[in-house]
């Protein structure tokens, strides 16, 4: 699958998604993701309602964050990371569009914009899944 894909079957996409947790496998090439998505509905009973999610980004090619605008705060202070993702296309950054040419053909390209740093974090990979958590939903 490729993160639009994802994004199109979630109920509101990646928009207000939060990040809880990253972790980076070099070894055994994954990136595994732990995110609060947003399903609540507006208008609906719960327009706040988040779920638990898991999103894996397999034979992953590109892993970066930019730096924090300055501004603000750097540490997170023990909450997740509010986010809200989009495609990468040329245009969007001079440093980015010159890594895009050299990604192989089958790369899905995606970016996270963290509200709390005011920067993005970059992701590339063959494939990626995303599954819910059996965690009970806040």
């Amino acid at each position: 699958m490729t993160f639009e894909e994802i994004n199109r079957e979630l109920p509101n996409g990646f928009h207000d998604a939060a990040i809880r947790k990253i972790d980076l496998d070099f070894i055994n090439p994954l990136i595994v993701i732990s995110m609060d998505i947003w399903v609540g509905q507006l208008g609906g009973p719960e327009p706040d309602r988040y779920r638990p999610g898991t999103l894996k980004i397999l034979s992953p090619y590109l892993f970066f964050i930019e730096p924090p605008d300055p501004k603000y705060h750097f540490i997170p202070k023990g909450k997740a990371f509010n986010v809200d993702g989009e495609s990468v296309k040329v245009g969007l950054s001079a440093e980015v569009d010159r890594l895009l040419p050299v990604l192989p053909p089958n790369a899905t390209v995606y970016r996270f914009f963290l509200e709390e740093w005011n920067s993005f974090l970059y992701l590339a990979g063959a494939t990626v899944e995303f599954s819910w958590d059996k965690e009970a939903s806040s």
